[in-house]
Order: structure tokens, then C-alpha cells, then sequence
């Protein structure tokens, strides 16, 4: 049994030794991660060979990463395996410089010694051709296993007398490879449980009953008796059932044949009869179609282009009676406006009165926009002229009582005055006159004295009353000006409007005026156009009486072309009938017969048609039990008389085919039915070992709350029919005839002709079934069962099992299994697991991140330190205590 495992400088491991002897079970401990599966999934290496089986930590397969994590170096990392197997002996596993695994056997148990080198700073690992030289050198034999199939012939052997690391029963098989066996395919669900699937765990208890080699194998070389019953048997079959339509079709024959024989006589005498009658019917069709002819020339190339200038003219006509009417009516209506207008004189004085209106607006608004005057400047412009103007009242008011304006009545006298006298005296009321001045000169008297007036004396110019009135009329008309243009000023759009409206009166006045103008001139237009139109309306009528003519005559041709049409479509009709029946005659393809039938063309077609439809109807009915005559007998005879003389012949020998039958039914039964009734019996035996071995076994695991655990065969019912039916021909003798025969045949010959082997495993599938709290159900492997715990309980009892089956019972071949997280599996499963395992010669290493379990019998406890792990006992990774009774 495996003794020891050991791992030496992998990617996270110095080395890791864990002796697996002097116990029932073990306990790997440590944080999540640090490397407890991977430690324990180094027994791939050893239990299987197969690196496509192979499965790491995540369900990898034994691939490149997987190999450089277990063998970083070349030359320095390995994985051993301690075996005691009637002797001690290990077995090597390191990778080589290609990549690929190499294993060594070699005959000593494990020596610290031998794969480490003392130093000062510690142990160093040998390289491996130093590991190979000492042992050399310690007188250790050692040999590479040249090939995987070689390693795995010596760690699988069957019975006890070898040193093999597993013994096998003899009923286990290898692969074609001879690298993996049932052993090796179903241990890799022990390191990996959740894999398994219910196609692995039949494969699995086929081969724990040894019926893994069971088959049935059809070959072509038995095929040729099958077919040649089956045919001799189709042959008969047919043929006795036939019989009775036979005869009925050979009576149709000839029943087809008198038909054929009429119809050949009325072809005879219906091509005499067509030519008496065609021929003149042709003649009557030409003269007809003449007579069209010339009716229809007559109207394309005399009445029509006449009624095309006539109706020209018309519309001519027609179109120049409608533009006069049109003229006469717009006159008309033109005049009567007219002389609906105000008197010429009432219009012309309104548009002066108008136009009078239109230059005052029009004189304000050219101001204003000529000298840019705005409202303001108005409103300044009255409001100074208001001023001036009160100014030149009052002055002239005062003036006129003043002295100097009274004075005398000579203006330069007044100027020369109002130059001597001081304003005071000059403003004096006139009443202060005593003599007025008549005559002025440079003497001037003063009181009593007079005084000679200077040379240089200028006169004051003093306004005149008439001049101050003449400023005050003139001050009073620019006032007024300014005032009529202010309210322009202040809103000039409206006057604007106003100004547009006043021009739009006057020119509606003015065109008024011109139409009065023109009247005399209109009314003589209209009379002009009322006479026109009286010459169009002549015309037209004498036009409409032409074209009514034309259009008579039109009528009358048409109407003999119709007559005639209907003659020639009769003929027409008749000759296409007769041209028809006589191509359906020809078409026929029938052969005329000399015959005397003095009948009409028609009644001869109709005979010939009534009869031919006879003919074709019982061709039919003739063709159609040819047919199915021919499919029943399966024959491709084209000709009638030919089927005829086969099927009599046939008829003849049916008594000789029947001997055949039963001699090759009796030589097939022998071949085929005892090898399909073979395998049927192993399946039943199959069935008992499920129900009455391995159900019994698994029932007695006490697994949570599951009151039973079982295996199910569901079979392939069309597989095992058909084998029933093959097994059922050695029971056919008495019953030759019935179809139950032919379908067993035809399953056989199915299986002959594909040369298809029936292996044993596709006779079923199987189920998984269990009951808990009363009640059953069906689990597929494929989705988890039911709880953590609970679905690893299930799985490794059903797997370990099967293996229990192939090995050798034991203790020294107790079987090394690895369950991962054993925490999750309750108290009471898990007694029940160590209690399995020990019965049945398994060692389970179970791993865990929490705390030591009760119920092991050693502890490896691994630690986190400063670079690779180092797990040994040495090292103080093993923990070893009383324990308590397995709960």
C-alpha cells in the first residue's frame, strides 16, 4: 500500500512528508490557500496515469501550469511515493527538460538522506544526477519506466501474488492506450467528487459486474441468407395476395384492347367525312371576311376623315360662337355700367373739387418735408409770430395817440422830429397838439428863441402806422401758415392716406370720364359682334345636319360589319371545332382501321369521344392496378404483356419458393437468436447484481436524513425490442406469411447492413434515486444533490463502492482517497464515512480550514513562514492524540 507521500521543492512546498501509515484516517489543517490540495492532489501522479484524467484544484487537468507548480526545476523537484508491497520500494516523479513527466522505480524506502545534501546554511535538495549517481553509490537499484503503459502495468495488477501499488480483480479492463482502466476513471471522482455524472457511474458498475465485454456484433457476411428469405418471403407473400386483382387486371387489358379496336374504325371514317366538309367551309370564310372588308375600308377611308373635317369645322365654329357670345355679354354689361355713371359735368367739377383738396395737402406736406419742419418748430414759430403780432396791436393802438405820429402828417418831418424831440415828449398824447408842423426846415424855434439845426443831423427812423399794419397783416398770415401746417406736422401719415385717398377718388373720376369717352365706340362694337354671331349660329346648323348624315351612314356600316362578324365567327367557331377534332384525332395517335360508317362529322366525334374517354377512363383504372401491381410485386416491367407472363410464371413457382423459405429461416434463426437472447439474459443478471448486490450495499451507509439510497435502470426500449424481435425468429417456422416475420427481418438486415455492434452499456441508463422523509426522488449528478455535506456523503459512498469492487479486499491494499472540506460534512455522516473507509480498506485524508476534528488518527497542520512550506514531523506539522470513539 501507499506508505508515504512526498513533495519536494514545488512552487509553494520545500518539501511536505506525510506518512500515511499507523492510522485509519488523517486530518490536513491550515488557512484557506495556503496549499492543503494541492499537497494531497499529488496523488494524481500516482493512481492516475492518464494526464488527460488527471484533476487539480478548480478542475484543471494535469496541463503545463499544473506541471510547473508541482515541478518548478528541472533538476531539483519530485514527487515520491513510498509503496510496501510485500517489500518496500518508491516510486519517482519529476519533469524533464521537454516538459513531460518521467517516473522512476526505486527499490528503498524513503530516506531523507538520499535526496538531501547537509549544509551549513541547511539541507539543499540533490540535483537529480547527483540523486541518481549516490544512489548508485548506496548499492540502491533504480530503472525509469520507458513508458507510461509500462508504469501503468506495474501499479495495476490483479490478484495478490505482486508488488503492484493496487491489486486489481481479474475483472478489470484497460483502455486501448493501456494507461487508464475503470479503476483509474473512476478514482479521479474520489479526488474530485462534483465531477462525476451518471454516464461514469454506469461505465463504473458495468464493469463492477464484468459485463463491460458484453455485445452482440452483426456482420455483412450474414446478410446475404437475410435478404435472400426475405425476398423469397416478400416474393410469396406478395404474389399469393395478388392473385385475385391479377386476374382482374389481365381482364382489363383486354377490355382496353376491343375500346382501342372502335376507335381505330372512327378515325377511318372521320378523316373521310373532314374532307367533304372543311374545305367549302374555308370558301364561305373568305367571301365573308371580303364583304367586312370593303364595309370597313368604305368607313376608315371615306366617312371618317369626312367626319374629322366636319367635326373640325364644328369646334371651329363652335369655339368662335363662344368667344362672340362672350364679347356681346362683357359689352353689354360694359355699356349699361357706363350709363349707370353721374352726368360728364358732375364728374369733371368733382375732380377739380378733388385735385383743389389734393395740391393744398399736397403744398403742406411738400413744406414740411422741404424745410424739415417738425411740430415744435411750428408750435415756436406760431407762438412768436402770436407775440410779435400783440406787439404791433399795442403799438399801433399807442401810436395813433402819440404826438410824434400826429405831429404832422409829412414822414421825413416825423423822423426829424423824433431825432430832436426826447422819446418823453415824442410819446406825449396827441391832445397836447396845439398847431400841427406843415413844413420843417434847419431853423429850429424854441420858445421864444430858434435855434440853426447842425448839417450832420440825421433823422430817426420811426415806423409809419400804415408800415406797423402792413407787419401786422403779414405777422397775422404767417400765423395762420404756420398753423395749417402744424397739425400735418404732428400726424403727416394720416395726411399722407389722405393725400393717397384724394388720388385714388380722382383717378376712379377720371377713368369714369374716359369710359363716357369711349361709349359711342363700344355700342357701335356691339353691334358689330350681335350680327357675327348671327352668321356663326347659320353656319352651325348646316354643319350639324351634315355630320348627322355621316353619322347615319356610319351606323348602317357598322351595323352590316357586326352582321357579318357574327357570320364569321360561327364559321369561324365551326371550322375551329372541326380543326380541333381532328388534331384530338391525330393526337390520339390511334391508327385508322378500313371501316363503313356512313355518319356525320359530329356524331363520328362524338362516338370517337364518348369512346376514347371510355378508353382513357379504363386506361387509367388499368395503369393504376399496373401500378400497384408492380409496387406490391416490386417490379419494373414497363410493358403489360411482359408483367403478365412474369407474374403467370411466378404463380407457377410458388410451392418451390416455400421450401426455401423454411430451410434459410431455419439456418438464420441458429445464427442470430441465441447471441441477442445472450445478451438479454446478461441484462436481466445485470439488473439482479443492481437490485441484489450494490443496492443492498449503498442502502446500509446511514447518510444524513436519507432513509435509502439506490440505483435505477432505465432501459433502452427500442434497443431491447429490436433484440427481442431478432431473438424472436427461431419461433417464426410455424408462421411463415404474417408481417411479424418481415419486420424481424428487416430489424435484423438493418443491423446486418450498418454491420452495427450492440455493446452492452447501451442497453440502459441508469438513475440515482433516494427517499428521504418518505418520499423518492431522481437526482442527476450533473447539479448538486442536495446539501454540501450531503452530496459529498452521496457521491463518495456510490464511487467508493464501485472501487470496492474492483480491488482486491485487503488491508494491505488499502486504497488512498482525498475528501476536501470536511467540515461541511456533519458529525454523524462523517463517523459514518471513517467507519466506510475503514471497513473497506480505504485511507482518507480529509482536509479542513478550521479546527482539529475529534475521530482522526493523525493531524498535519500547516503554517504560514518566511518562504516555501516545510510540513514533516520533524518540523512539528504532526499533531498525534487519543481520540474519541468516531462520531
Amino acid at each position: 500500500m501507499l506508505k508515504r507521500l512526498i513533495v519536494v521543492n514545488s512552487e509553494i512546498y520545500s518539501i511536505a512528508d506525510i506518512q500515511l501509515d499507523s492510522c485509519d484516517s488523517i486530518q490536513v489543517t491550515g488557512p484557506n490557500n495556503i496549499g492543503k490540495s494541492t499537497l494531497i492532489y499529488a496523488l494524481n501522479f500516482l493512481y492516475i496515469i492518464d494526464g488527460k484524467l488527471m484533476i487539480f484544484s478548480g478542475g484543471r487537468t494535469g496541463d503545463k501550469i499544473t506541471l510547473n507548480h508541482y515541478f518548478p526545476s528541472v533538476s531539483g523537484s519530485y514527487i515520491i511515493f513510498e509503496i510496501l508491497k510485500q517489500r518496500y520500494y518508491s516510486i519517482l516523479v519529476r519533469k524533464d527538460a521537454e516538459g513531460k513527466l518521467e517516473y522512476y522505480k526505486i527499490d528503498s524506502d524513503y530516506k531523507e538522506s538520499l535526496y538531501f545534501i547537509k549544509a551549513p546554511e541547511g539541507r539543499k535538495i540533490k540535483r537529480f544526477e547527483k540523486l541518481l549517481s549516490d544512489l548508485t553509490v548506496n548499492g540502491i537499484t533504480y530503472s525509469k519506466f520507458s513508458s507510461r503503459r509500462e508504469l501503468f502495468n506495474f501499479v495495476y495488477q490483479r490478484g495478490r501474488k505482486n508488488n503492484g501499488v493496487v491489486w486489481l480483480n481479474q475483472n478489470v479492463s484497460h483502455d486501448a492506450r493501456e494507461i487508464s482502466n475503470n479503476f483509474s476513471r473512476i478514482y479521479r471522482y474520489l479526488i474530485h467528487a462534483a465531477s462525476l455524472d451518471n454516464h461514469t457511474l454506469k461505465e463504473s458498475l458495468i464493469v463492477a459486474d464484468s459485463k463491460d465485454e458484453e455485445r452482440v456484433e452483426f456482420s455483412k457476411k450474414h446478410q446475404q441468407d437475410v435478404n435472400t428469405l426475405r425476398r423469397y418471403n416478400e416474393q410469396t407473400r406478395v404474389t399469393k395476395s395478388i392473385i385475385p386483382k391479377f386476374d382482374a387486371f389481365k381482364e382489363l387489358v383486354e377490355r382496353y384492347k376491343a375500346l382501342q379496336h372502335l376507335l381505330s374504325e372512327l378515325v377511318y371514317a372521320f378523316d373521310l367525312k373532314y374532307k367533304e366538309v372543311y374545305p367549302p367551309l374555308l370558301l364561305q370564310i373568305k367571301e365573308t371576311e371580303d364583304q367586312r372588308n370593303s364595309n370597313e375600308t368604305h368607313i376608315r377611308e371615306v366617312l371618317l376623315p369626312r367626319l374629322s373635317k366636319l367635326n373640325q369645322s364644328l369646334g371651329a365654329n363652335q369655339t368662335e360662337r363662344t368667344q362672340k357670345k362672350k364679347q356681346i355679354e362683357e359689352l353689354t354689361t360694359w355699356i349699361k355700367n357706363i350709363k349707370a355713371y353721374e352726368g360728364l359735368p358732375f364728374l369733371e367739377q368733382a375732380r377739380d373739387n378733388l385735385d383743389v383738396q389734393r395740391k393744398h395737402i399736397e403744398g403742406r406736406l411738400y413744406q414740411i418735408d422741404d424745410q424739415s419742419l417738425s411740430s415744435k418748430e411750428l408750435e415756436s414759430s406760431i407762438l412768436a409770430c402770436a407775440k410779435s403780432n400783440e406787439k404791433l396791436v399795442r403799438q399801433i393802438e399807442s401810436y395813433s395817440n402819440q404826438l410824434i405820429h400826429r405831429i404832422t402828417p409829412r414822414q421825413e418831418d416825423k423822423e426829424l422830429l423824433h431825432a430832436i424831440l426826447s422819446d418823453e415828449v415824442s410819446a406825449l398824447s396827441c391832445e397836447t397838439i396845439r398847431k400841427e408842423v406843415t413844413r420843417a426846415g434847419r431853423q429850429l424855434k424854441l420858445f421864444d428863441g430858434e435855434i440853426d439845426l447842425p448839417g450832420t443831423l440825421i433823422p430817426r427812423p420811426i415806423p409809419s402806422i400804415e408800415e406797423l399794419k402792413e407787419q401786422l397783416v403779414k405777422g397775422e398770415k404767417d400765423k395762420k401758415h404756420y398753423e395749417s401746417l402744424l397739425p400735418v406736422a404732428k400726424d403727416k401719415e394720416k395726411y399722407e392716406r389722405e393725400l393717397k385717398q384724394l388720388s385714388g377718388q380722382i383717378k376712379e373720376i377720371e377713368e369714369k370720364i374716359n369710359s363716357i369717352l369711349l361709349l359711342p365706340e363700344k355700342e357701335e362694337k356691339l353691334q358689330t359682334a350681335t350680327k357675327e354671331l348671327a352668321e356663326v349660329e347659320l353656319r352651325l346648323d348646316s354643319i350639324g345636319k351634315e355630320i348627322e348624315e355621316v353619322n347615319r351612314e356610319n351606323v348602317q356600316k357598322q351595323e352590316e360589319i357586326k352582321a357579318l362578324d357574327l357570320q364569321l365567327l360561327e364559321k369561324r367557331k365551326r371550322t375551329s371545332d372541326i380543326r380541333k377534332w381532328k388534331e384530338e384525332v391525330e393526337f390520339s395517335g390511334i391508327d385508322p382501321v378500313s371501316a363503313a360508317k356512313d355518319m356525320p362529322l359530329d356524331a363520328l366525334y362524338a362516338d370517337f369521344n364518348r369512346l376514347g374517354s371510355e378508353r382513357d377512363k379504363l386506361k387509367i383504372n388499368k395503369e393504376r392496378e399496373f401500378d400497384s401491381l408492380k409496387e406490391k410485386t416490386r417490379q419494373v416491367h414497363s410493358c403489360e404483356e411482359e408483367f403478365i407472363r412474369y407474374m403467370d410464371s411466378e404463380i407457377a413457382t410458388l410451392e418451390e419458393k416455400e421450401k426455401s423459405i423454411k430451410m434459410l429461416l431455419t439456418n438464420i434463426s441458429a445464427q442470430f437468436a441465441i447471441p441477442c437472447k445472450t445478451l438479454l439474459n446478461k441484462f436481466e443478471e445485470f439488473g439482479e447484481f443492481i437490485t441484489k448486490q450494490f443496492n443492498p450495499k449503498i442502502r446500509k451507509i446511514k447518510i444524513s436524513d436519507i432513509e435509502s439510497l439506490e440505483i435505477e435502470i432505465s432501459p433502452n426500449q427500442k434497443l431491447l425490442d429490436d433484440l427481442e424481435k431478432i431473438m424472436g425468429i427461431q419461433d417464426l417456422t410455424s408462421s411463415l406469411f404474417f408481417d411479424d416475420q418481415d419486420k424481424s427481418l428487416a430489424t435484423l438486415n438493418n443491423y446486418l447492413d450498418g454491420q452495427i455492434t450492440i455493446y452492452f452499456r447501451e442497453l440502459f441508463d441508469i438513475r440515482v434515486r433516494l427517499k428521504s422523509k418518505g418520499n423518492y426522488k431522481t437526482v442527476d449528478f450533473r447539479k448538486q444533490v442536495e446539501s454540501d455535506g450531503t452530496d459529498k456523503m452521496i457521491r463518495l459512498a456510490i464511487v467508493m463502492s464501485i472501487i470496492n469492487q474492483l480491488i482486491v479486499s485487503d488491508p494491505e491494499n488499502r486504497v488512498v482517497i482525498f475528501v476536501d472540506e470536511i467540515e461541511k460534512i456533519d458529525v454523524a455522516n462523517r463517523g459514518e464515512l471513517l467507519n466506510f473507509c475503514k471497513e473497506n480498506n480505504f485511507l482518507p485524508i480529509f482536509a479542513s480550514p478550521g479546527n482539529l476534528l475529534d475521530g482522526f488518527g493523525k493531524y498535519y497542520t500547516i503554517r504560514k513562514g518566511r518562504g516555501k512550506l516545510v510540513v514533516t514531523e520533524r518540523n512539528g506539522n504532526l499533531i498525534t492524540r487519543k481520540t474519541k470513539a468516531a462520531l
